[in-house]
């Protein structure tokens, strides 16, 4: 595989106004079904948001960018959101499931990315109002969503230094700065 796709899906916050439809969307959700799931569970299930007034009801419910004191203004916010979702039952065993979400989020991100498009994994954000805005059944929870549009700014990987992997904005709060450990740094047997 190109290493390429890798370079350019990356996490963006703030995109242009190009809008998101719903069949891109579903794009998305067939590639992550396709994926891999422990034990073939797949007990994930999807929220799908395009929307303009549900996305900017969305928007004011997320915190952006924990590593950094940044939130993306409101005419770059996302255009469209994917909110993972699982079920309340405490029977399943969970890590096998936020596995799963790992590997579906990957797989939505790269479609889009392969779609020209960008987003952003959200955890930090208020999981009770959005499980409340868009209908979830009550034995699904909210996990994470994923934030989508047509980036508006760039990212960019470096080596870390001194292995510092905090990432940063320029001195304008332009372009993500995303510093990245060597693989030496990575693997134990070298």
């Amino acid at each position: 595989m190109d290493k390429n796709i890798f370079l350019k899906n990356r996490s963006y916050r703030s995109f242009t106004s190009r809008s998101i439809y719903k069949e891109e969307l579903l794009k998305m959700i067939e590639n992550a079904r396709l994926g891999a799931s422990a034990r073939n569970g797949q007990n994930i299930r999807y929220a799908l948001v395009w929307e303009k007034n549900l996305c900017d009801e969305i928007f004011h419910n997320i915190a952006w960018a924990g590593g950094i004191k940044w939130n993306p203004s409101e005419n770059e916010c996302p255009r469209a959101y994917i909110v993972l979702c699982l079920p309340n039952n405490k029977n399943l065993n969970y890590n096998y499931n936020y596995f799963d979400m790992g590997v579906a989020s990957q797989n939505i991100l790269l479609t889009a990315t392969e779609m020209n498009l960008g987003g952003c994994i959200l955890a930090s954000f208020n999981k009770d109002k959005i499980q409340q805005l868009l209908n979830i059944p009550e034995n699904y929870s909210c996990e994470i969503m994923i934030a989508l549009g047509e980036p508006a700014e760039k990212s960019s990987i470096f080596n870390a230094i001194n292995k510092e992997t905090k990432y940063y904005r320029d001195v304008e709060n332009h372009h993500m700065y995303v510093p990245k450990l060597c693989v030496k740094d990575l693997i134990f047997n070298k």
